[in-house]
């Protein structure tokens, strides 16, 4: 359901129909519309079929795979990570699943810059170059990544970006 705040009106949303489930699931991991490749077909068809039309569920583990390598193998390692159960309309426990599958695949310098943004309301609009100010001075942002320690906030930021955990104002 979403409500629109200026006249309380509330909308039922339904899940997305299973071609733009697909569509939304391929430009998520390969970057455009085009089909999955022939070896990741199957797996792919599991995965999608485990968000139960659900965009937040799909974005969130294709951004996931969009990171991850290309393999079956490890494409079936993320569908058993998601459980045994089928889901035509995920539960809040099945999103919260799929939700801390793709927190757990975060690579651990990401984790603390990532959790720091839960202090913010939800769209809450928060300018790039003070939040990375604000994780530098949490000691979040490390010199192993390169000496110039705004450029390596940045980067973790756009990696976040990229991964679909943080959303870009436009």
């Amino acid at each position: 359901m979403v409500c629109h705040n200026d006249r309380g009106r509330i909308y039922t949303m339904k899940p997305l129909s299973d071609q733009n489930s697909r569509m939304l699931f391929s430009n998520r991991v390969f970057g455009s519309e085009v089909v999955c490749p022939p070896h990741l077909k199957d797996v792919a068809a599991e995965i999608l079929k485990k968000c139960g039309g659900m965009p937040l569920a799909i974005v969130t583990i294709a951004s996931l795979l969009a990171t991850q390598v290309r393999s079956k193998k490890h494409w079936e390692s993320i569908r058993k990570s998601l459980g045994a159960h089928s889901a035509t309309n995920p539960s809040l426990k099945e999103m919260n699943s799929i939700l801390n599958l793709s927190y757990t695949h975060l690579p651990l310098h990401l984790r603390p810059c990532f959790l720091y943004l839960g202090m913010y309301s939800e769209d809450h609009i928060i300018p790039r170059d003070d939040l990375v100010k604000q994780w530098i001075g949490e000691g979040f942002v490390s010199s192993l990544h390169g000496p110039d320690l705004e450029h390596v906030g940045r980067s973790y930021f756009n990696e976040l970006i990229n991964r679909g955990v943080v959303l870009q104002s436009t």
